[in-house]
């Protein structure tokens, strides 16, 4: 069975989702740091960077980021169409949780910590651009998103996608899980990159790419793509029980 269809809504999600961590940001005329000799091979261009206005930002973007790489890796699957049917399914109980938040709603615990910030949750101010508002915004965020929403979204996307002969539940497992590492790989790749152009990191991109790998293996900022990877599995877990699979 074709699944352009299913492919126009996941492609029509990646807009949104791109739309939506460019309302976290703004062009407010701040230059890019630049570093003096001798270290000044590892400088930046002078220019004008975005200015994170927010720390919801911060998981918007890597949401975006991954959904492109998501869409891109589908495509090369065995069962294309359940993963671009699943990811509109997946965005969409995030998308609906922060216009909750935004119009004063209610929204599970979780997805509150999250909207919340660390100034609300951890008593912390912080700018929404420095390394503490990333990593709770990531961690919150993904801990919302993963352990909350995933086993509803695959539950949900499995019974509802209309797929002839549709292959059992588990049979989904290794294109979805096991075999889609790489392309969350390449999502934190760009994701590094964007943290080096969105905060007041004097280095050229490659630098501060390598730079923010090494800094969240050194320190064990978690979570790592291993801790998320053992999320999904959980979450798909959950979602079998509850297909009774």
């Amino acid at each position: 069975m074709s699944y352009h269809d299913d492919y126009l809504k996941a492609r029509k999600t990646l807009t949104l989702s791109s739309q939506t961590a460019a309302g976290f940001v703004a062009q407010l005329g701040a230059l890019a740091p630049i570093l003096i000799f001798p270290a000044a091979t590892l400088g930046r261009r002078p220019g004008f960077q975005a200015t994170v206005l927010d720390h919801k930002y911060w998981f918007a973007k890597l949401y975006e980021l991954v959904t492109y790489e998501e869409i891109t890796y589908s495509l090369h699957t065995n069962h294309p169409g359940f993963s671009l049917h699943f990811l509109p399914i997946f965005y969409g109980l995030y998308y609906d949780a922060l216009q909750n938040f935004q119009k004063k709603a209610t929204v599970g615990t979780l997805w509150q910590i999250h909207f919340s910030g660390p100034a609300a949750v951890k008593g912390m101010t912080v700018a929404p651009d420095c390394k503490d508002a990333i990593e709770f915004s990531v961690r919150t965020g993904a801990i919302a998103h993963i352990q909350g929403d995933m086993p509803v979204a695959l539950a949900t996307s499995y019974r509802s996608w209309d797929e002839k002969p549709k292959p059992a539940f588990d049979e989904l497992k290794k294109d979805f899980i096991d075999n889609s590492e790489g392309a969350f790989k390449k999502a934190q790749a760009r994701f590094y990159l964007d943290v080096n152009d969105k905060t007041f990191s004097p280095f050229s991109p490659e630098v501060g790419q390598f730079g923010a790998a090494n800094y969240q293996k050194v320190f064990n900022i978690q979570p790592s793509l291993d801790q998320m990877f053992q999320w999904r599995r959980d979450a798909w877990l959950q979602a079998a029980r509850s297909l009774g699979a």
